[in-house]
């Protein structure tokens, strides 16, 4: 992601809609991949868990997260909340 304005949370937000829309599934929790980079994963078919979008906060990948439609939840995350998972 090269574009400064790709990390938006609005632009962020449309990309993962897209995604679903191509039969991707989105995970229902946030992980922290860098000092202040937070990212949402989910998982393809194809590809299985894979990192979809990256935020500059946790507090944007939780907002763009609860904006995301239940059904575009993996089906074993629906009972399970936004937690912080740490992967650095």
């Amino acid at each position: 992601m090269n574009d400064p304005s790709s990390n938006l949370p609005n632009n962020q937000l449309q990309f993962l809609r897209e995604l679903v829309e191509e039969h991707a599934s989105v995970a229902g929790d946030i992980v922290r991949v860098g000092h202040s980079l937070w990212a949402i994963h989910g998982f393809f078919p194809v590809d299985c868990d894979v990192l979809m979008a990256e935020f500059d906060s946790y507090d944007q990948a939780t907002n763009t997260l609860a904006q995301l439609s239940p059904r575009s939840r993996r089906r074993d995350d629906f009972s399970s909340s936004a937690d912080r998972l740490d992967y650095e």
